[in-house]
């Protein structure tokens, strides 16, 4: 035989052991792909909200811990505000017959997952800004994780809102001072302005908002309800959380 023959003759069976182990890594590679996806289907599967009066149970938004856990949100998704922002839901664990907590449909909240920590950030629309305008503002902000198996939740007060000034201070204390009796939207806002005032440390307008119905009428209905919301705000700033 031909020795250039011969040569070729012997590099067939390499050249089969080759591509058989070719096929072979192949067919380990998918299989090792299909079974990573169906791992990862079973680790996070989807479920939906317990049932409640408040909120329906499909749940479109979900937050993956690093533990195998998942909470899930069911409720009102406003798409048109930036960022999203939930009203009237409910989050719930994976899982579990119960719901963690509903927040009503008074409340706008921004959900958010940073550092396997879930936080439900509560926005407030109060006289923050310059020359008194009306923003969007962090008040609260309420931590969800999990200890090992075990879940933790804990509420802080946003204290690094805006404070008003000396001089701001001092135009709604003369506002108020001033004010006309009688209830009505400005009279509201007017009591908003003390809020603010009131955290940003002024004693004066602490007293002028708890003496405000008594100053321009009992309040009932919505104005009542917003001053309230405000006291309860004020309440929840007092306790130092």
């Amino acid at each position: 035989m031909n020795l250039a023959i011969r040569k070729n003759f012997h590099l067939v069976p390499s050249l089969l052991q080759h591509a058989v182990m070719i096929r072979y890594c192949l067919f380990l590679f998918l299989l090792m792909n299909s079974f990573s996806a169906v791992h990862a289907q079973q680790k996070n599967p989807p479920c939906n909200c317990p049932a409640t009066a408040e909120t329906g149970i499909h749940a479109d938004t979900a937050f993956h811990f690093s533990n195998g856990k998942t909470i899930v949100a069911c409720g009102e998704k406003n798409t048109d505000h930036k960022p999203v922002s939930f009203s009237a839901f409910v989050l719930a664990v994976c899982g579990q017959d119960t719901v963690l907590d509903f927040w009503d449909g008074t409340l706008t909240c921004l959900l958010k997952f940073k550092q396997d920590t879930l936080l439900v950030e509560n926005l407030q629309y109060l006289p923050a800004g310059p020359h008194f305008k009306n923003k969007f503002i962090t008040w609260t902000t309420e931590r969800f994780y999990f200890s090992h198996q075990r879940l933790r939740r804990k509420l802080t007060v946003n204290r690094q809102i805006r404070k008003y000034t000396a001089a701001e201070i001092q135009i709604v204390l003369k506002a108020y001072e001033t004010a006309a009796p009688g209830l009505d939207d400005s009279k509201m806002e007017l009591a908003a302005r003390l809020f603010m005032a009131t955290v940003s440390g002024s004693k004066k307008a602490r007293l002028y908002f708890n003496q405000f119905s008594s100053r321009f009428g009992a309040l009932d209905g919505a104005f009542q309800e917003t001053y309230e919301d405000l006291a309860a705000m004020l309440s929840v700033w007092d306790s130092g959380k």
